[in-house]
């Protein structure tokens, strides 16, 4: 995780020097992100649209060598190579933000280290003079009285965790009653559930099954449930600074994921329709 948190520390650093604010420093990066991961996105849903296009003929390949699956194999492969559809196409922009939401965890459980480049030395020092234990976060030692003072001393200037009366610091889990700590929980629950939907819209059907038998749901039906619950989960019991992230990190995808899919999926339909002919 630390490792991930690196490469994430050389963007953040020096956009939170020159605009001194927390929160407005991870929604740029975050939409800067998404920018730079713009191809992988395009890449992701070209896939997707022509794995949609080329279901019907799919389904008749998996009716015709039902009883045979090496033979549906080879025959969905063909298919693929036809229409150069990658199966798996759709899931590289996921294992992006995979790495990249873990190396968001390590700055943000870590700005001391990170943000304000202490060494282990100096946090250790901080936090005996504080009184915190050795099991304490950064992010939390940073909301502890006294911290700001010692961080003075060394001639820096404390970080700025309040973004519009939250402090990024805090944790839901324990201050439920504190209303304003809701807010970017819920926005990343409400997006993360948009997101799904809109996956799911797009991800193609199990084909009807003609003997009766109830179909399973797929993954895209799968993930709409689980992932709206996990986000709960992860927003719940983390700093605010991660339901920021996570809020932000999703809403831009929703409109980025809108804005190509009116683009591509024209440009796919014309080009497997041309294929067929």
């Amino acid at each position: 995780m630390y490792i991930l948190a690196d490469p994430l520390a050389f963007i953040i650093r020096p956009i939170y020097n020159l605009i001194q604010n927390y929160g407005l420093t991870l929604i740029i990066v975050t939409i800067l992100i998404r920018l730079i991961t713009i191809p992988l996105t395009v890449m992701s849903q070209k896939s997707v649209a022509k794995t949609q296009l080329i279901q019907p003929e799919m389904m008749k390949i998996q009716e015709k060598y039902k009883n045979d699956k090496n033979k549906q194999s080879i025959e969905l492969q063909k298919l693929y190579q036809k229409h150069n559809v990658n199966p798996l196409g759709g899931c590289l922009p996921l294992i992006v933000q995979m790495f990249v939401l873990f190396g968001f965890i390590g700055v943000i459980y870590n700005p001391l280290e990170y943000i304000l480049q202490l060494s282990k030395e100096q946090i250790s020092a901080i936090s005996q003079a504080v009184g915190a234990t050795k099991s304490t976060y950064q992010v939390t030692l940073c909301g502890m009285q006294g911290v700001a003072e010692q961080i003075k001393e060394l001639g820096l200037t404390p970080i700025n965790f309040n973004f519009y009366g939250i402090d990024l610091t805090r944790i839901l889990k324990g201050n439920e009653k504190d209303l304003m700590m809701w807010i970017f929980p819920v926005l990343a629950v409400v997006a993360t559930y948009i997101s799904g939907y809109i996956t799911k819209k797009q991800t193609p059907q199990p084909a009807p099954s003609k003997n009766g038998e109830v179909e399973p749901p797929n993954m895209a039906n799968s993930m709409m449930t689980i992932m709206p619950i996990m986000t709960a989960i992860f927003t719940y019991t983390m700093p605010a600074g991660m339901s920021l992230y996570w809020f932000v990190s999703t809403a831009f995808q929703i409109l980025q994921q809108t804005l190509i899919n009116k683009i591509i999926n024209k440009k796919v339909k014309e080009e497997i329709e041309g294929k067929r002919k």
